[in-house]
């Protein structure tokens, strides 16, 4: 008598594999993308990126804009590795994407939603995803839903081993620090439990960690978003409540007709007296309402209401309920629906494979061919979201298309014009006509000072403008150093202090404001020593500034005793940039003085070497007694 036949495992690699490479085939062109809006306060002009000490400073203190230092020590990991170079951080995120995706599949494989394989391969290939992936500020997306996918898996192995629920919780944790927007999970993992069975006093246990990491850390991330912005929304909670449940319909559109998509829509305007604007309220209620009644009818009816359930509440922490910097934009934006998403691709994978299933087998290869060809269409929309990403010019192009009165769309066009030749009118009038959709738009007039002092008599403009930004938004440290810095080339050095000091404040981690202070005070006639302070805070903050170095070293030079504390700041700045040949002669014009000739004319000799024309270093080396 043989023995029962045993089953043989599925073989992953195969469908792994197709997941990946189908992945990444749509997404290959987000890899010749360039930095994006607010990628610069994110990235590439954040202080505590470029800080040595940048990742004490993300996780130990409140110096970031946000509390989501797991995101910001990739970031900072990175800015070591490729610096300005958008290549490597669109890989990384592209990265992320392909982990992301396997896991969704291996969760619902472990859930056992049919069609687990569609369900991940279409929200891999889905076009409302390619902002978060693009766009290297959603970074923060994608870190957030490795772990809240893994703290998933973990949960689940938990069933039949508990030692897997620790990680779970710390993967939980992780999440949380990548974006605060997985805070629901500890009710996304109360409704997996509810699905399958009735909840327990020991699942109440199980899933108090998560509820205490999501409200702890929910408090923090609301605490870091709200302290560095002004109130811009005075909506009450009815409005709110309006504006929610017509987001949760514009997302499930998108979701399910992901056409005319843009990088920023339409303000909406609620009025509570519109009936037109209770509609979407009253259909999700309804539609909750039925779902709920015949639930027990069908498991499909009961996989519907889990989906439903899981896509409003994952889109919680983006309905407005609470205010985000975007919403001042538009309340809905595509990468606010990163995370539901999950739930309406495992839904039409499970709806696709079944339907397919119940097919005649003669007809089932229509069937796939069918899924395939929606694959297809998906894909080759993402590829297009994705080469629109990679043309900034042609994505704030395409957003005004959508929504002409975008004062957001205006200023990043003209920020993008203003940076080739011969487009600056251009540049100029895209900002005229930001200010103009939105005049409390502060950015436009700060984008428009920054073009003003690089055109020919532009200064005076461009005083007004950077002033016009602070008396919109005082509150913006760029805001303040800018006019600081216009007012200081106007002749107008008083008047720059305060706004320096002002700052320095608001941006406690950044070196530049001190030094444009030390700077101006420099140029005092008594001011050297208040100089020295102000450089040396800047060096605490960024320790390899060589112009803070160098700078420093000068006013030393000028105080009394102080000049062998020159020497060793100018020695510094060397060993950062050995090839700056002013340096070399301002050393050496101070170890002349000390009376270390030698050492002097070794000095100037490098300055000379690397600059011959240099006349400071010729006329000091001439002027050295000979040997």
């Amino acid at each position: 008598m043989k023995p029962p036949a045993v089953a043989k495992p599925r073989p992953l690699f195969v469908p792994g594999l197709v997941l990946a490479g189908l992945a990444l085939l749509a997404y290959l062109p987000a890899l010749g993308g360039t930095f994006l809006w607010d990628d610069d306060n994110f990235l590439t002009a954040n202080p505590l990126i470029h800080a040595a000490d940048g990742l004490r400073r993300f996780w130990l203190t409140g110096q970031a804009a946000d509390y989501w230092p797991l995101t910001s020590s990739t970031l900072w990991a990175e800015w070591r590795l490729w610096g300005l170079h958008p290549l490597g951080y669109h890989a990384t995120n592209i990265a992320l994407h392909l982990v992301c995706v396997l896991l969704l599949w291996r969760v619902l494989a472990r859930l056992g939603v049919p069609g687990a394989f569609w369900g991940a391969l279409l929200f891999a290939v889905h076009p409302v995803n390619v902002e978060s992936v693009a766009w290297i500020t959603q970074r923060k997306n994608l870190v957030a839903m490795v772990f809240f996918l893994l703290s998933q898996r973990w949960f689940l192995a938990g069933e039949r081993d508990y030692r897997w629920r620790a990680p779970s919780v710390v993967a939980f944790a992780l999440a949380m620090l990548g974006k605060g927007s997985v805070a629901p999970l500890p009710l996304v993992l109360a409704g997996i439990i509810a699905w399958r069975r009735r909840l327990r006093g020991r699942d109440f246990r199980d899933l108090a960690p998560y509820f205490v990491i999501a409200v702890v850390l929910a408090w923090v991330n609301v605490r870091f978003e709200t302290h560095d912005y002004a109130p811009f929304r005075t909506a009450g909670f009815l409005e709110r409540l309006l504006g929610a449940a017509a987001a949760i319909w514009f997302y499930l559109g998108k979701a399910l007709w992901p056409a005319d998509l843009s990088f920023v829509y339409p303000q909406w305007t609620i009025r509570i007296g519109d009936p037109a604007w209770w509609a979407p309220l009253a259909a999700a209620a309804g539609l909750t309402a039925v779902l709920w009644r015949f639930r027990r009818r069908s498991a499909w009816v009961r996989g519907g209401l889990f989906a439903w359930g899981y896509f409003c509440v994952m889109l919680g922490p983006a309905l407005g309920f609470t205010d985000v910097g975007f919403m001042k934009f538009s309340l809905v934006a595509d990468h606010y629906q990163h995370l539901a998403l999950l739930g309406v691709t495992a839904f039409a994978g499970a709806a696709l494979a079944a339907g397919v299933a119940r097919l005649d087998p003669a007809l089932r290869f229509l069937g796939w061919a069918g899924a395939g060809l929606a694959t297809a269409i998906l894909l080759g929309l993402t590829v297009r979201q994705n080469r629109i990403y990679a043309d900034p010019e042609r994505l704030y192009s395409v957003a005004l298309e959508r929504s002409p009165a975008s004062a957001l769309a205006h200023n990043n066009l003209g920020v993008v014009l203003a940076e080739q030749p011969g487009r600056q009118r251009e540049a100029e009038a895209q900002f005229a006509a930001a200010m103009q959709a939105d005049p409390a738009m502060a950015e436009a007039h700060y984008n428009l000072g920054n073009l003003l002092v690089r055109a020919p008599g532009g200064l005076p403009r461009a005083v007004d403008e950077f002033a016009a930004a602070v008396r919109l938004n005082p509150r913006v440290a760029a805001l303040r150093n800018n006019l600081g810095r216009a007012l200081a080339a106007s002749g107008r050095p008083e008047e720059a202090i305060p706004e320096f000091r002002a700052a320095a404040r608001l941006a406690p981690a950044w070196a530049a404001p001190h030094i444009n202070l030390a700077n101006t005070l420099a140029a005092r006639p008594d001011g050297a020593a208040a100089a020295a302070e102000e450089y040396a805070a800047a060096l605490r903050l960024d320790p390899r500034n060589v112009e803070a170095e160098n700078n420093l070293a000068n006013v030393l030079a000028a105080l009394p005793g102080r000049e062998a504390d020159a020497v060793a700041h100018y020695e510094a700045a060397l060993r950062l940039a050995p090839g700056l040949a002013r340096v070399h002669a301002n050393l050496a014009a101070v170890l002349a003085e000390l009376g270390r000739t030698a050492q002097a004319r070794a000095e100037y000799d490098a300055a000379l070497r690397l600059d011959p024309e240099l006349a400071a270093a010729r006329a000091g080396r001439e002027a050295l007694p000979a040997q």
